[in-house]
């Protein structure tokens, strides 16, 4: 027999997946969300290496995109960690022909996109890195994750 206990007790349970739930989608919609364009998935394959996403748009920036790290003057170079679901600086402030390095150091695959698709890393794995370099100031985001943002600014 079903008691008005048990009723209660299922109840609160329902209730409380409703709130997480909302909870959870709360910023959907709002007018700081960034589309999920997402033309970086990952592939299924297995592989050392970085997956290639379609390129963007092709501008000089792009043009100045590589996956080397190394950089012959470290002065020039610097390092955007990804980790705990962050960019670290979310903000960066580089002199015009700097590069920058994105290192991802988190448990999850992560990219970095500028929001109007002017350049994208492909998704990086734990430990791959990424290195281009901006040629002008841009907000990006991960395409995965929303709420990772992050801004570089050329000087």
């Amino acid at each position: 027999m079903i008691s008005k206990k048990n009723i209660f007790r299922t109840g609160s349970f329902f209730a409380a997946i409703v709130c997480l739930i909302t909870i959870i989608s709360c910023n959907q919609g709002s007018k700081d969300t960034i589309p999920a364009v997402n033309d970086n998935s990952m592939s299924t394959e297995k592989s050392g290496s970085p997956t290639s996403a379609p390129a963007p748009k092709m501008d000089s920036a792009a043009a100045n995109m590589n996956t080397n790290t190394a950089d012959s003057n470290p002065a020039s170079a610097h390092v955007v960690t990804i980790e705990n679901m962050k960019f670290n600086p979310a903000t960066i402030t580089v002199k015009k022909g700097n590069q920058v390095t994105f290192t991802n150091k988190d448990v999850v695959a992560h990219n970095a996109t500028e929001t109007h698709n002017a350049w994208a890393s492909p998704m990086l794995q734990t430990g791959q890195s990424w290195t281009f370099t901006p040629e002008k100031t841009s907000d990006y985001y991960c395409t995965v994750h929303l709420v990772m943002k992050g801004k570089i600014i050329v000087k």
